[in-house]
């Protein structure tokens, strides 16, 4: 028996993969003051893109907001955050997902008066998050 999990179990061909994307093409485009701001700018403006409606076009996000964006969700479960709704269209707050099936989502002290507040306080602490695991 090994003492540490190797390969395919322990899922190191995604993880090296992952990391190798993240320092190529994401953490550049964080570590650029300009380009984060330009990013975090983007993303506060429309935190989940517009679908077309009533003659309008689509709200498209940017290829490196969705560079980022991407990066984001191929996170694990553990410790990700998510929206959580306490009161529809009024009240919503971060939550920090176990990873653990069957244990509650914990829920922040935070108030966010709609989804997309919510959406971009989450955004920015996943870039917060990034940039001290890669800085």
């Amino acid at each position: 028996m090994l003492d540490k999990e190797k390969g395919v179990i322990a899922n190191e061909s995604h993880t090296e993969t992952d990391d190798y994307i993240t320092r190529t093409y994401v953490m550049p485009l964080l570590f650029d003051d300009e380009s984060r701001r330009k990013l975090i700018a983007e993303h506060r403006n429309s935190p989940v893109g517009n679908a077309p409606s009533n003659g309008r076009a689509a709200i498209e996000h940017s290829q490196d907001l969705r560079t980022i964006l991407d990066k984001m969700r191929r996170a694990p479960m553990a410790g990700k955050y998510v929206t959580v709704c306490v009161r529809m269209f009024e009240q919503y707050k971060i939550g920090i997902v176990s990873g653990i099936r069957g244990v509650p989502v914990d829920i922040q002290e935070e108030i966010y008066s709609s989804e997309e507040a919510c959406e971009h306080a989450i955004f920015l602490k996943r870039i917060a998050d990034l940039m001290n695991h890669y800085g």
